[in-house]
């Protein structure tokens, strides 16, 4: 009895068609030796009929040659284009990958990069374009590796949302080098010429600071990953000129920074219930994402100290009683989508486009 694979096709046709697209994505390549009957038989598990059947349908067609006592080759180049299925699908596919933007991003685990892919997406959605996407787990290796796939696959231009602690990566950098067409976006990165499309850190910072000083608070923490990028520097720099408009000085003592290695979500609230209780003056924090707010959101509950402290936060609006900071995601997708498109289509400009956020106060 014939196996019937996917699709419902019988199996000999899946071979045909496993053949065919290593052909048109050339891994096998005009002159190369295809897998014998035999070999055929081992993978699939199947009769030699069955395979025969496969690599002679393959030949009449004319994608492969078949010379007795050798094996089965790829046809050349010039018969392969002679055939009207391959220059069709051929070219089906050379006109795909000249319409796919590639979007990089750290993880899908935050509603901020959920909100980004969709809100992509949907900018994308009445183009010529469509989208793939890489997630690199915060790893620059895995980001290099990324963008080093994409433009091996032909992709127009690339979406990058560079990992957590990114300060410099040579892909990114040979991507300048050569003017590919790519928009960085949430960051820039210092030293490198690109278009760049991110929130406006520094003001929204500074406005969330003052805002805890407005509402009593005399000592406010800085919560933070102990980042290097520059969205924590803007946003560091926001909050300490908060304090120094007041008139306030600014101590070491007002960074609370969680070291990347720590990666345990226990042992990261734990170093910040650490902090609360080895700095009793402070009564006020600002937290600089939404992982950093939910831990002291949690701390407050547990503990019960949501008397002592008010909270601001970025991205954090699932409780009343902390401020947050609202970013236009939608409208950073809406630039990245246009500033990219129009580098692919007119070249890059390199342009730094700065989106506002807004405050949204407690209910207390």
């Amino acid at each position: 009895m014939e196996i019937l694979m996917k699709n419902s096709l019988p199996l000999y046709k899946q071979i045909i068609m496993d053949l065919l697209e290593q052909i048109l994505d050339g891994e096998l390549r005009p002159g190369d030796r295809v897998p014998s009957e035999h070999e055929l038989s081992s993978s699939y598990r199947v009769s030699s009929i069955t395979s025969k059947n496969a690599l002679t349908e393959l030949a009449e067609k004319g994608y492969i040659i078949r010379i007795k006592g050798k094996g089965s080759f790829v046809n050349s180049a010039e018969a392969l284009l002679n055939i009207p299925d391959f220059t069709h699908t051929l070219q089906q596919r050379i006109v795909m990958k000249a319409k796919t933007i590639g979007l990089i991003v750290p993880s899908m685990k935050t509603t901020i990069d959920q909100q980004l892919l969709n809100a992509v997406e949907m900018e994308l959605a009445p183009t010529e374009y469509i989208l793939a996407i890489s997630i690199t787990r915060e790893s620059q290796q895995l980001e290099s590796a990324s963008i080093q796939k994409f433009r091996e696959s032909g992709v127009s231009g690339l979406i990058i949302f560079p990992t957590e602690h990114e300060m410099y990566n040579e892909e990114i950098l040979k991507l300048n080098l050569s003017d590919f067409p790519f928009v960085l976006v949430d960051r820039y990165l210092r030293g490198i010429r690109s278009s760049c499309i991110y929130t406006d850190n520094y003001d929204i910072s500074k406005l969330a600071t003052l805002h805890l000083l407005e509402q009593g608070c005399q000592h406010v923490a800085f919560l933070s990953p102990d980042s290097h990028n520059t969205v924590t520097s803007d946003r560091i720099n926001g909050f300490q000129n908060g304090l120094y408009e007041q008139g306030m000085t600014v101590l070491p003592e007002n960074l609370c920074m969680i070291p990347l290695s720590v990666t345990d979500p226990a042992e990261k609230e734990s170093l910040i219930l650490q902090y609360l209780k080895s700095h009793p003056g402070i009564d006020g924090l600002f937290c600089v994402n939404r992982e950093m707010a939910k831990y002291a959101a949690h701390l407050m509950t547990i503990h019960q100290l949501w008397n002592r402290y008010r909270i601001a936060a970025f991205d954090y609006p699932d409780d009343h009683r902390i401020s947050y900071i609202s970013q236009d995601i939608g409208q950073i997708a809406h630039n990245c989508v246009l500033e990219l498109i129009d580098s692919i289509q007119n070249g890059r400009k390199d342009h730094h486009i700065v989106v506002p956020a807004r405050l949204v106060p407690a209910h207390t």
